[in-house]
């Protein structure tokens, strides 16, 4: 029997590779959100109890935090200028961007200010802030300080300097305010928390006039400085224009001396120079051309042809009398001859006028040569004087370039300085007039409703958190632990025929109550028609003989093979089988307490110690309808007592007494107990509860049953829930009672 039982297991690890893929698919494909609804629904009592657990924490701390009050002020920055004089202030108005506004947003926040408000309000000294005072100290910090053996925190803050101290204030402050731009405005809101109501506000509101102070106390120090260093910069530019004055006019003097006047006159004297020049030059000219045109008749006709371009008021006189002589010798030579002496004295009358108008023409003659000399001794002499006075005027320009840069640099200097001097008079007229670039346009107000703790919202947030968590947990360990979930992952990872999905009841009050109504028929599940399906396969549809000592077994306490057997055990009687239910489980004995069977009679522990009789073993249980033996105390010898020879004594006589001998065996990891029974069976049932039970702990405890040697008949998912993937998969709910 137990070979053929061997060859129906290796055909029923071969079954699941040649079946067609059920509608589920692979037996390890993706979860879906019934499954997920399954898994919380299976850890519900953890996810409550830790989402309770993280709630009465959540309000067992809001009874010791104390409250905490928020005040708020609120500042703006003032784009619309103030003017009272039409003048440039010396810090110009904020030009107003994100930038700014969060340059200014930092600045609130600064130490320096801080520290001007922990001044103003003497913040060193109240209780609140002062550490030299002693507070109550939180018992972690207060233990591990002990633990060092240091100083309580009041006793080392009083050694500290003054300035420690106050630094360590400022931070405390800083630590507790909150500048913060006001949606996209120019507005700066301001909040101060505080355990103290009426210090948040005053602390808020100290905050912004401090901030609105530190403006005007800017825009006054940079006046001042402004105003300082204008009046110096005044006397030494009024030093510099009274020396560049002094060099324009000396520097003048000294070029008039040297040029022989200023350039004016100068130039007046070179045109006038030019002007005589050109008329010498055509003087000369003229001359040359005279004198040229007589030499020219000269030379062609004598000295007299000279005379028709030589005039002269002399030569004219003497012509006009040559003319009137010649006349009158004319008229006389008809009348006279030559020889007669009016004849004669009219020749020699005119010999002598042509030989005064030949010298008259020889002097004029050079008259002509002498112009043409004195015209052009004249003309060098005029280039002389004007290359002479060419050369003053070159070096009067020359020093007039550096008379303009002397007159410039003074009047550079000069506006410089007039431009300073306005400056001043316009900074001096501020001095006592400044426009911060801010205003308050909310004054913080004691605050009567504290801001926290938000005892609601923070128990809503430790529901949300202890829910999260919670969830978070038993999905990771489910992650992590991997558990079975259908029948087809079962059948691929035990490589066995999956005998049924067992339901799970629902029950309340004692443990085994439920099994009770569902074996004695007044159930309303499936429950039995399950064991019924198990008997069927394993007893009846067999191909093979049928098993007489069955073993029911799982990995781990609590995965229902001690009702597995019990209802097995009474399905199997009502079949007009003798059966025999035997508790193999010696350390954790349950099954007399699931059928309700008094303490009594005999003990299956005592007998294996030799001390009861078999004859006192077997004890009827109407519930079932058969026979049980099981220990009545629990014992640590279980291993050596099960393999005893009394034991396998005892497994022959009664298998030789009745059909089937059902053995509820311990859980399979961490005992040896069930390998040791595993030889003396003809077949093990291996519980497996749904959506619990991981898969390596199945693999693991199948191979140790296979290693000592079980022939695992078939796997049982035990406590399937309606909206398990398992139930679907058989649609095992669709027909309860």
């Amino acid at each position: 029997m137990m070979e053929q039982l061997r060859n129906r297991q290796d055909q029923a690890a071969e079954a699941p590779n040649a079946a067609p893929a059920d509608s589920w698919g692979s037996p390890f494909q993706s979860i879906d959100l019934v499954y997920l609804y399954s898994v919380l629904r299976v850890n519900i009592r953890f996810i409550t109890s830790l989402t309770v657990g993280a709630v009465v924490a959540m309000l067992v701390y809001l009874q010791f935090v104390s409250p905490v009050y928020t005040a708020y002020s609120q500042v703006l920055l003032d784009t619309r200028e103030e003017r009272i004089t039409p003048v440039e202030e010396v810090v110009s108005n904020l030009n107003v961007t994100n930038s700014v506004i969060a340059g200014e947003v930092v600045m609130l926040r600064s130490n320096v200010l801080i520290g001007k408000v922990v001044d103003r309000l003497g913040l060193i000294d109240p209780p609140a802030f002062d550490t030299r005072a002693p507070r109550p100290e939180p018992l972690f910090s207060k233990a591990k300080r002990l633990a060092r053996g240091g100083q309580p925190p009041h006793v080392v803050a009083a050694a500290l300097p003054e300035e420690t101290l106050r630094s360590w204030v400022i931070d405390e402050v800083r630590g507790n305010l909150g500048v913060t731009q006001i949606g996209v405005s120019f507005a700066i809101g301001i909040n101060y928390k505080s355990s103290n109501p009426r210090l948040a506000a005053q602390i808020a509101n100290a905050v912004a006039n401090e901030y609105i102070d530190s403006q005007l106390e800017n825009k006054m120090d940079a006046t001042v400085r402004a105003n300082t260093w204008l009046s110096d910069r005044l006397l030494e530019l009024s030093e510099q224009v009274q020396s560049a004055d002094a060099a324009v006019v000396d520097f003048k003097a000294s070029m008039i001396e040297n040029a022989g006047g200023n350039e004016e006159s100068i130039n007046q004297l070179l045109a006038e120079l030019n002007t005589r020049l050109v008329g010498s030059a055509t003087d000369r000219a003229d001359a040359e051309v005279r004198l040229g045109q007589v030499e020219t008749l000269q030379l062609a006709g004598g000295l007299l042809a000279v005379a028709d371009v030589v005039t002269s008021p002399l030569l004219e006189t003497l012509q006009q009398q040559r003319t009137g002589l010649a006349s009158t010798r004319a008229q006389m030579g008809s009348t006279f001859g030559r020889k007669h002496p009016d004849m004669i004295r009219i020749s020699a009358q005119i010999a002598d006028i042509d030989r005064s108008i030949e010298a008259e023409l020889k002097r004029r003659v050079e008259e002509m040569r002498s112009d043409v000399v004195v015209t052009r001794n004249r003309e060098d002499a005029l280039r002389g004087q004007i290359a002479l006075v060419s050369e003053r005027a070159d070096s009067l320009s020359k020093a007039s370039v550096r008379l303009s840069q002397l007159e410039r640099t003074a009047e550079a200097t000069r506006a410089v300085y007039e431009n300073f001097l306005a400056r001043y008079k316009e900074t001096s007229a501020q001095a006592d007039f400044q426009v911060p670039e801010a205003r308050v346009i909310g004054r913080a107000e004691v605050p009567v409703v504290p801001t926290s703790p938000r005892k609601t919202l923070f128990v809503a947030m430790a529901f949300l958190f202890g829910l999260s968590l919670a969830i978070a947990t038993v999905f990771i360990r489910n992650l992590v632990r991997a558990p079975v979930t259908t029948s087809a992952e079962l059948r691929a990872l035990t490589q066995r025929h999956v005998l049924a999905p067992l339901p799970y009841v629902r029950h309340f009050g004692r443990k085994y109550k439920w099994l009770q109504r569902e074996v004695a028929g007044r159930g309303s599940s499936s429950f039995m028609e399950r064991i019924r399906s198990i008997r069927i396969d394993l007893f009846e549809v067999s191909r093979v003989g049928r098993p007489r000592v069955v073993l029911v077994t799982s990995s781990v306490p609590g995965e229902g093979k001690t009702s597995t057997a019990c209802a097995l055990a009474s399905d199997l009687s009502s079949s007009k089988t003798s059966v025999l239910l035997l508790d193999a489980d010696l350390r954790r004995p349950d099954v007399m307490k699931a059928l309700s069977m008094p303490p009594e009679g005999g003990c299956l522990v005592s007998y294996l110690e030799r001390g009861d009789k078999m004859k006192d073993l077997p004890r009827h249980s109407r519930l079932i309808g058969a026979d049980v033996i099981g220990p009545l105390r629990p014992t640590s010898d279980a291993a050596d007592l099960l393999t005893s020879n009394l034991f396998s004594g005892l497994l022959s006589r009664m298998s030789a007494r009745y059909d089937v001998i059902i053995v509820n065996a311990p859980p399979v990891l961490h005992l040896a107990d069930s390998m040791l029974l595993a030889k003396h069976a003809d077949a093990t049932i291996y519980a497996v509860r749904s959506g619990s039970t991981p898969a390596k702990v199945v693999l693991r405890s199948i191979q140790r049953l296979e290693g000592a040697g079980a022939v695992v008949a078939g796997v049982v998912m035990t406590m399937v829930r309606r909206k398990d993937a398992a139930a679907r998969e058989s649609d095992m709910y669709s027909y309860d009672y």
